[in-house]
C-alpha cells in the first residue's frame, strides 16, 4: 500500500519509481497487486491514456465517518473512564464532519486536559460538558504543530492560501456559513489577496473535488469547520500577504 500516491507520476518521489512499480504489477510468475491512497487527483491522472500506473486501476472513495462512527471514535477509547455530554458528540461531529485524525486530536486533548486537572489535585467528575469540549477544540486549534492541518496547507500553493484565507476570514459557522465566488472575490479585494477570477475558480473547484470545501449550489464552504478555525487563527490575510504568488504557467 502506498500512501500520497499522487506524487508518483509527478516524479516526486524519483525518475524509476513509476516504472518500477508498474514491473511488479506486470511481473508474469508473482504479479504485486497495489493500492494507492491518495486524493481525487488520482482519477484525473487514470483519465491519461499514457499513465502507466492508474489508467487500469479500480477506485473506491474512502469519505469521512458517519455521526455514529464519529461518536464511537470518541467514545470507545474512553469507555469506563470518561462519560460524553450528548450535546459534545454533535459538536465533535459538526466541527470535524467525522475526520478520524482530529476526532482523535479532540478525544487525546479531553483526557490530558481531565488527567492534568486530577494531577492538580482539583475535583471534578468523569462527565465531559460542552465546556470542556469547548477548552479542548481551542486546545486543537492553538496546538504548536497539527499534521491534520498542517499537511494540507504545506502542500497547497500561495494562490490557494490567498483563498483559504480570504473565505476562512469571511465566513463563520452561523450567520455567514458559505459564499460564492463573487462574495469570496469582493472577501480577497478587501483583505489584498485578489487573484484572477479564472484562477480563483480553478481553485475553489480543486478544493471542492478534494473535500476541503463544499459546494452547495453556487456557494462554497469549509467542509471541516474546525480547519477553518485554524486557518483564520494561524493564518490570517496579513500573513498570508507576504507570500509570493508566482504567475499561473500557460
Amino acid at each position: 500500500m502506498l500512501d500520497e500516491a499522487d506524487l508518483i507520476p509527478e516524479r516526486r518521489l524519483g525518475e524509476l519509481l513509476p516504472g518500477f512499480l508498474r514491473a511488479l504489477m506486470q511481473e508474469p510468475q508473482y504479479p504485486t497487486v497495489l493500492l494507492f491512497c491518495g486524493t481525487s487527483r488520482l482519477r484525473v491522472m487514470a483519465r491519461d491514456y499514457f499513465s502507466i500506473l492508474f489508467n487500469t486501476a479500480q477506485f473506491r472513495t474512502l469519505s469521512y465517518l458517519t455521526p455514529e462512527e464519529s461518536a464511537q471514535v470518541l467514545q470507545q477509547p474512553a469507555q469506563g473512564i470518561l462519560e460524553y455530554d450528548p450535546a459534545v458528540l454533535e459538536d465533535a461531529y459538526r466541527l470535524t464532519r467525522g475526520q478520524p485524525l482530529l476526532l482523535q486530536l479532540l478525544g487525546a486533548e479531553l483526557v490530558n486536559r481531565c488527567n492534568e486537572q486530577t494531577r492538580r489535585g482539583e475535583t471534578r467528575s468523569d462527565y465531559v460538558d460542552t465546556n470542556d469540549f469547548a477548552a479542548a477544540v481551542e486546545g486543537v486549534v492553538r496546538a504548536g504543530t497539527n499534521a491534520a492541518f498542517e499537511n494540507h496547507w504545506d502542500d497547497s500553493d500561495a494562490a490557494t492560501h490567498r483563498v483559504l484565507s480570504a473565505l476562512a476570514r469571511a465566513t463563520d459557522e452561523a450567520a455567514r456559513r458559505q459564499l460564492a465566488i463573487d462574495g469570496i472575490e469582493s472577501a480577497m479585494d478587501e483583505t489584498r489577496l485578489s487573484l484572477s477570477r479564472e484562477r480563483t475558480f480553478r481553485i475553489l473547484e480543486r478544493l471542492a473535488d478534494d473535500e476541503i470545501l463544499e459546494r452547495d449550489g453556487p456557494t462554497y464552504r469549509f467542509w471541516v469547520p474546525l480547519y477553518r478555525r485554524w486557518v483564520a487563527w494561524r493564518w490570517p490575510p496579513e500573513r498570508v500577504r507576504e507570500e509570493a504568488v508566482p504567475m499561473p504557467e500557460r
